[in-house]
């Protein structure tokens, strides 16, 4: 934005001058006071490189603003393993790990990474095997910025995946692709 000076437009002209989207890629920007929530906002938090960069510091609780539905659509391709809920107040990822060992492991690397940045998701881990993360901001009732920016850093984690999950996955993924 074009500032004069030591003239500084107001609120209102600022509203106005502000871009609706990421220039380069025609992402709905970032809601200034989603952006304002976190410690440290990487870009326009546009990919999931810029999401994983951010810093959410502990900032949720209730003055949380939630994200916009356009902006959140526009987010989950960068997110491609995460899947929003049908009421669109949640986004969950699910696999199955290799055994039990290979399923706490990722349990206790996504709680070191979940404690640093302050923010909590459900871990929940069924059939001995079976992982399910569901991210959504508890105090305000749906997802917030920083419900992706854990997502893009739990998706950093390394997991060690069922060969026979990912063998019907990438089956999935062939047949999806070639309908």
């Amino acid at each position: 934005m074009l500032r004069v000076a030591a003239l500084s437009p107001s609120p209102q002209v600022t509203a106005l001058l502000a871009p609706r989207c990421c220039l380069m890629s025609g992402i709905p920007s970032l809601p200034e006071a989603a952006a304002s929530q976190l410690a440290a906002v990487s870009g326009d938090a546009s990919s999931a490189q810029e999401l994983a960069s951010c810093k959410i510091g502990g900032c949720c609780g209730r003055d949380t603003p939630l994200l916009p539905a356009d902006v959140v659509a526009a987010r989950l391709p960068f997110l491609p393993d995460w899947a929003l809920s049908d009421d669109g107040k949640a986004i969950s990822r699910s696999f199955v790990a290799k055994n039990w060992g290979a399923a706490m492991a990722f349990i206790n690397a996504a709680s070191e990474v979940c404690e640093d940045e302050g923010h909590h998701p459900d871990l929940h881990l069924t059939n001995w095997r079976d992982v399910r993360v569901v991210l959504s901001t508890h105090a305000v009732g749906g997802l917030t910025l920083p419900d992706l920016v854990l997502a893009a850093k739990l998706d950093t984690v390394e997991v060690e995946y069922s060969p026979k999950w990912l063998k019907q996955r990438q089956a999935q993924a062939a047949a999806a692709a070639g309908s």
